[in-house]
């Protein structure tokens, strides 16, 4: 139930690039000073931001005194967005994923439930998946650097 680096750290960037840029300045911001003012390797930044970018949420400029841009203004980027790009989805526990199971004789199986219809925590872990699904939907990148979360 980790989210990961790759999103905690897109997350912190993002909202770093956001406070830097103003609506009349869209200069490129180097994936160096990203990396020196969050303190996440630029090898790791261009993994992160190659998958942003492909998905619109970042702009990318190449040559002298480029970097990348938001994509779009941050009142329009939903956290969710961001999130979804770079997880493969929050599954807070192994069975809901269809291919394991919780059963401690089963852990690393690759069969499904045999509870999976019958299981008394199921309800819980799907209610908590679309309650974190929902809320990072509606907060954006905007209520992130506002502090409206």
């Amino acid at each position: 139930m980790f989210i990961s680096t790759r999103s905690r750290y897109a997350l912190r960037v993002l909202a770093r690039m956001a406070r830097m840029t103003s609506k009349d300045d869209k200069q490129p911001i180097s994936l160096t000073l990203l990396s020196e003012q969050e303190q996440v390797s630029v090898r790791y930044l261009e993994q992160i931001f190659g998958l942003l970018r492909r998905n619109g949420i970042v702009k990318g400029k190449r040559g002298p005194g480029g970097g990348y841009v938001l994509g779009m203004s941050p009142e329009e980027i939903s956290l969710y967005s961001i999130f979804d790009v770079l997880e493969n989805d929050f599954l807070p526990a192994s069975c809901m994923s269809g291919e394991a199971t919780c059963s401690p004789g089963n852990l690393f199986s690759q069969e499904h439930c045999s509870l999976e219809d019958t299981c008394v925590t199921r309800p819980l872990w799907m209610n908590l998946r679309d309650m974190f699904c929902s809320y990072m939907s509606e907060k954006t990148l905007k209520d992130l650097i506002e502090g409206n979360i």
